[in-house]
């Protein structure tokens, strides 16, 4: 039977009301998935209130109420608990109800501005039996399942790792964003190794100062095993700031202590040298471009820590063909390229332009715009970039949220200074066409922003909207057309 005292061990609490003992049955914060003897946790978030839903979550049969504030205790047969900073609180108390599964896994983590997905795609074949958490989906063994957050809510997390134990996984890879580490969703994880990508200006809505979002992101590694067990990119300030504090592995393509460098590439692959305890290694990849070298670094540095060989490592890199929404090519038979990419900071479209000028033989268009609600400081600096790197860019909303979007673009439009290299074309649909039909042979045309997100957010309305959809439909009705 698990009891209220083992589930609550070494959490501050009050018990408001102790209602009838019962063999509580599972966890949840979301009222409608309340089944009978259940525990609900009324989490008070910035859209919806728990609280709200305690009644609900009675009627559904919930038997045990973790609250956040004072509240009406509706019912004296069930039990409430009052603890202060829930959110943060939860991941150990779902650990104690579950019984800590995350500790039968070997658990990496990936954090950084830009390059956590990729890293964690590369880490996923190099590492095999896995469960693997992220911004594009989670995925356990073979079962996938939708990511409503880059890092799951703690609760879910140790859900997650429960199914993985009974999958007998061995390895917990995870993207670990600045928000969850700030929120606690990690705080019952112990990191067996850690990685650090880069950082550079973004989620200043949340943060408010650079400073700050290193701070979140530096958390990570106080959160090793061994403070040994970090990979650092020592060519990021911030890398190299971690890595001499806490030692460990450090990468780059000059320096540090695994290296590696770009030998050709076409728009297929490229040939790659990597360095490691003074021995040079030769691989082929279909990851294009420097920012994808750095991924594919901070991935052998995982697997080294983690204590694989680094020749086993680089034969599993070439089972890699491509990660969704990164550097994704749309190909229907036309002679011009068209790649969709999540590309929504400046430092991320800068590094995905510049390795497209690498392989260019015609012009590149660049179609993207910036996220309402969001982050306002980053919209002329992305389009100083777009403009730099490309030949013409096509502006035009992303997710405009609760914003106008012709507003947004108006911030945009600051970054701009040659009105002659650009267009603006307010729908996406429309400007992602407008960019096809423009398309010579040779051109190529990125598609930035979204990635693989299949839904545009107006308003608060989540539509159904994939770039690459989109992108392909255009290319079939342009070659249609040039057939006739």
């Amino acid at each position: 039977m698990k009891n209220i005292e083992k589930i609550l061990e070494n959490i501050d609490c009050k018990i408001l009301n102790f209602g009838e003992e019962v063999k509580y049955t599972g966890m949840e914060y979301d009222s409608r998935k309340i089944i009978e003897g259940n525990i609900f946790v009324a989490l008070d978030g910035s859209v919806v209130d728990g609280h709200d839903y305690i009644e609900k979550a009675i009627l559904l049969g919930a038997k045990c109420i973790l609250v956040s504030k004072d509240v009406k205790i509706l019912n004296e047969e069930i039990t409430y608990i009052l603890i202060e900073n829930l959110r943060l609180h939860l991941g150990i108390i779902a650990s104690n109800f579950y019984r800590w599964p995350q500790k039968s896994l070997k658990v990496i983590g990936v954090t950084g501005t830009n390059g956590k997905t990729t890293t964690t795609y590369i880490l996923d074949k190099i590492l095999k039996n896995n469960m693997r958490i992220g911004t594009v989906e989670y995925k356990i063994g073979e079962e996938i399942i939708p990511a409503p957050n880059t890092t799951p809510e703690s609760l879910d997390l140790i859900k997650m790792c429960k199914k993985a134990i009974d999958k007998n996984i061995e390895y917990l890879v995870m993207e670990v964003s600045s928000h969850a580490l700030e929120m606690g969703r990690v705080e019952m994880l112990d990191f067996d190794a850690g990685i650090f990508t880069n950082l550079t200006s973004e989620h200043m809505d949340y943060h408010k100062t650079i400073e700050n979002y290193y701070l979140a992101k530096r958390k990570l590694f106080t959160k090793l095993k061994d403070s040994k067990l970090g990979v650092y990119n020592v060519e990021d300030e911030y890398g190299k700031k971690l890595y001499e504090e806490f030692g460990g592995i450090g990468y780059g393509e000059k320096i540090g202590g695994l290296r590696g460098k770009i030998i050709s590439v076409n728009n297929t692959v490229q040939e790659i040298e990597i360095t490691y305890q003074e021995k040079n290694y030769r691989v082929k990849s279909s990851l294009l471009g420097r920012f994808n070298l750095m991924n594919i670094l901070g991935a052998i540095g995982g697997g080294i820590q983690l204590g694989l060989d680094i020749e086993i490592i680089l034969e599993r890199l070439k089972e890699l063909k491509g990660v969704p929404g990164r550097f994704e090519t749309v190909n229907r038979g036309q002679n011009f390229i068209v790649i969709v990419d999540y590309a929504h900071t400046e430092d991320a479209l800068k590094n995905i332009l510049i390795a497209l000028n690498e392989i260019k033989k015609g012009r590149i268009i660049t179609v993207f715009g910036c996220g309402g609600d969001r982050d306002t400081t980053k919209r002329p600096k992305m389009a100083e970039v777009a403009e730099l790197f490309s030949d013409l860019v096509v502006l035009t909303s992303d997710n405009p949220r609760t914003e106008d979007p012709n507003l947004i673009l108006n911030d945009v439009e600051k970054g701009f200074k040659k009105s002659k290299d650009y267009i603006r074309v307010i729908d996406r649909e429309d400007a992602i066409g407008e960019a096809i039909s423009m398309a010579n042979k040779d051109d190529i045309i990125l598609i930035a922003g979204k990635g693989h997100e299949d839904y545009q957010i107006i308003g608060r309305e989540k539509n159904h909207f994939d770039d690459r959809e989109v992108a392909g439909k255009y290319i079939e009705k342009k070659l249609k057309k040039e057939k006739k």
